[in-house]
């Protein structure tokens, strides 16, 4: 034993170390470091000096510089396969799944070297989840959520005999200590927030997004082979073990969801294919063109569902409901007199459906809510021959992947009286009210870095109209059974009218609130309340304050939209400054991305008032 100890196991080290050396050689010889693979698994970009990861988590880093040095981060790897195992730790093999599968493919490495072989735990792990399908899910955006207004995206775990919502889903996100707020959105863009990849069961998150959120969701199978499955879940195991800075235009959910994809199948090179801001909806366009994408399955959101139930029922049957769910009424005052068991199912499921939205909304205690529920349920069951109202759902047109593109640019002209201009506008990003509604909020805006240039003929003057950095209108519709309400935001700079007839370039700060109703499937009616002011040098007290409201209505009809809209605001202390807009707009859509507009508005200010009129072509991309 002494022999053995002093002789044999120095000298089985001594070998160990040969190896891994060798190993080190290999891998330096054939450059791997500077593969593109193995730069994709340590999430490597290049740079003017080299090279720098964007992953920020030190643990995710086995060399002192390997957040850097894609060489040294190698060598150490190697180095740390050979490792014994820690107590209460996992081990380098484990950790760094896809780098051991694809370093041991790489240098045939003979695995009876190895003293601790985690591909045992992954297997483990893999056959608990058993993983037979990976799905992309995309809840819609949710505009009273400055950081869920381009929406999101996960991934599904389909797993072998276990039913759809009892999967695992992988979502990537900001933790944040701060509530979902304006705030929030600002330290989004600034990176401050840590992302991180985590798994939690898919029917948690269609609770959130489809029941509390009331975002339907869409479910798009990933076409990937049994193999490219194996590697995607791979690195996603790798990336639950650290954190990358969370940035809300680019290195958020949509970008971190290509890096699985793109190391399950490199030849697609997809986090090469954005620029400086990266959508939800552009990850599944791209994604469908590189054919990664089967069709698209639709799961309704409570509120979708209940705006189909509701649109079988009487005013009637809509009063007592609403009773009964808050308790002003029992089973035995239903009008039920005539009521067909098709009916009575109608009746039953909304009731249900209603019950929840009340406890989401903390209308109503989880007790009353448990009680009425419960009995909804038993007079549902009373009928149970009938199918579920759910099951026909139609499935909308405007799906997320016929999106137009969202930046845009518009050129056109027009008449201000009997003056003549040229124009031209641009949008950075995402979507305007009279843009088509495919892959957003229906009638919803939501604009960051936007702007308008005018070229006057007659004064042979060009001037900038706005250059908004947000204009963000939310019009969730209200009904007798709920009340949501509407926002609108907007700054930036813009023109605004002087007592002198001059206008000058002034910040402006916009906010109001309102509500919002439908007046037919097609009809929605708006007001908004609040405040427009303008900050500028040329002003007393370098502010120009108004107050007042707006209406409007919004009409869409396939390829066609209009909307109608007045506005009306008073400065408290000049009562000849009453700026005032009636205002027509058209837009017919030729194509996906190519859309005709039209406009007309009679405004006014200071006691003057003007006509305008005029048209554009706006091409999105």
């Amino acid at each position: 034993m002494l022999f053995l100890f002093l002789f044999l196991i120095p000298a089985r080290i001594f070998s160990q170390s040969q190896y891994e050396d060798s190993l080190i050689q290999k891998a330096n010889d054939l450059s791997l470091y500077k593969d593109d693979y193995w730069l994709l698994l340590g999430h490597y970009k290049r740079t003017l000096t080299g090279y720098k990861s964007l992953v920020d988590g030190e643990e995710f880093f086995l060399a002192p510089d390997g957040k850097q040095n894609p060489k040294s981060e190698m060598e150490a790897t190697i180095r740390a396969f050979f490792s014994p195992k820690e107590d209460g730790k996992e081990h380098p093999t484990y950790v760094y799944s896809a780098r051991y599968k694809w370093l041991c493919q790489k240098l045939e490495i003979d695995k009876s070297q190895i003293l601790y072989d985690g591909d045992k735990d992954y297997e483990i792990v893999k056959s608990r989840i058993k993983p037979t399908a990976i799905y992309l899910v995309f809840p819609a955006a949710y505009m009273n959520d400055p950081a869920s207004m381009f929406g999101h995206l996960f991934y599904l775990i389909e797993s072998e005999n276990i039913p759809h919502l009892a999967g695992l889903s992988v979502n990537y996100g900001a933790i944040a200590t701060d509530p979902p707020s304006l705030i929030y959105a600002i330290k989004g863009l600034l990176g401050t927030y840590p992302g991180r990849y985590d798994i939690i069961p898919y029917y948690q998150q269609i609770t959130k997004y489809s029941y509390l959120d009331m975002r339907d969701t869409w479910e798009y199978k990933l076409l990937l082979t049994d193999d490219e499955i194996d590697w995607l879940l791979r690195h996603i195991i790798e990336m639950t073990f650290t954190y990358s800075d969370y940035y809300y235009l680019n290195e958020n959910c949509a970008y971190c969801m290509l890096f699985p994809i793109e190391v399950a199948r490199p030849a697609t090179k997809l986090t090469d294919k954005f620029g400086m801001i990266v959508e939800p909806i552009q990850v599944i366009q791209r994604l469908q063109k590189e054919k990664l994408l089967d069709e698209a399955q639709y799961r309704p959101s409570l509120y979708s569902k209940m705006q189909y139930e509701k649109s079988f029922l009487t005013r009637k049957q809509k009063k007592f409901i609403k009773k009964l769910c808050f308790g002003k009424a029992d089973v035995s005052s239903l009008p039920s007199d005539g009521m067909k068991k098709e009916e009575l199912a109608k009746l039953w499921e909304f009731s249900a459906d209603y019950l929840k939205y009340l406890l989401s909304e903390s209308k109503i205690t989880q007790q009353e809510y448990q009680k009425r529920f419960l009995t909804v349920l038993s007079e549902r069951k009373k009928i149970s021959e009938m199918e579920s109202l759910s099951k026909n759902i139609p499935v909308p047109d405007e799906q997320p992947q016929k999106a137009h593109g969202s930046s845009m640019l518009s050129l056109g002209g027009g008449v201000v009286d009997k003056n003549a201009y040229g124009e031209a506008r641009f949008r950075l990003l995402t979507h305007n009210l009279m843009d088509t509604d495919s892959g957003y909020t229906p009638n919803s805006q939501i604009e960051f870095l936007s702007g308008c240039g005018r070229y006057d003929f007659s004064q042979e003057k060009f001037s900038l109209r706005y250059f908004d950095l947000a204009n963000i209108i939310s019009l969730p519709v209200s009904d007798t059974f709920m009340k949501k309400k509407c926002i609108q935001f907007r700054t930036g700079l813009s023109q605004n009218l002087s007592k002198d007839g001059t206008e000058d370039l002034a910040w402006r700060l916009k906010l109001t609130l309102g509500l919002s109703t439908l007046l037919t499937k097609h009809n929605q009616i708006y007001f908004f309340l609040g405040a427009d002011t303008f900050f500028s040098p040329v002003y007393d007290y370098w502010a120009d304050a108004l107050a007042g409201g707006e209406i409007g209505i919004i009409t869409s009809a396939g390829i066609w939209k209009q909307h109608l809209h007045a506005t009306a605001y008073q400065s408290p202390v000049d009562i000849k400054h009453t700026q005032f807009s009636l205002c027509a707009e058209e837009r017919i859509a030729l194509h996906q991305n190519v859309a005709l507009k039209a406009y007309y508005s009679f405004s006014g200010d200071f006691r003057q008032t003007w006509h305008e009129a005029g048209g554009s072509l706006s091409i999105y991309y």
